[in-house]
């Protein structure tokens, strides 16, 4: 069916060299002060725009009915961006202070197709992972009517 054949295409078409979206989901322990977490937060955004030219978009947002749950909103560039990403020493120095400081709760979310080797070194680290493979859609990115790349 055509139905059937855009799925396969779409599920050819996305994979290790396709940008993709990560939610990180961060929360804060009730006694913990929100101006500390934020600034380790500021700090390891810093580095990552610093050192990360395939992460394309690095956000930390708030959630509007928890003042202390946070979100990193990520668009990376392909999965070697995330497994730099992964070793990268900004964020593995936030990483251990959420968990050893600040933070009672982390999950992530992939929202696109990773390799299946990527998806087994990302799920390796132990995170809680949920992925949402691609099935239909585009992207502009790497794409030569694109002008961002």
């Amino acid at each position: 069916s055509t139905r059937r054949k855009t799925q396969t295409q779409a599920m050819a078409a996305y994979g290790a060299t396709t940008p993709f979206l990560l939610l990180a989901r961060c929360h804060i322990k009730p006694d913990v002060d929100v101006d500390a977490y934020l600034a380790a937060a500021a700090e390891a955004d810093a580095g990552v725009r610093a050192t990360e030219p395939g992460m394309l978009h690095h956000t930390f947002d708030q959630d509007p009915d928890d003042d202390r749950m946070f979100v990193w909103s990520e668009v990376y560039k392909d999965d070697a961006s995330l497994l730099f990403h992964l070793t990268n020493p900004p964020l593995t120095k936030f990483v251990g202070l959420h968990s050893e400081t600040y933070g009672d709760g982390f999950s992530i979310e992939i929202y696109g197709t990773l390799d299946p080797a990527t998806k087994e070194k990302f799920s390796a680290t132990g995170f809680p992972i949920k992925y949402f493979d691609t099935k239909l859609g585009y992207t502009r990115v790497n794409d030569s009517m694109c002008s961002i790349m």
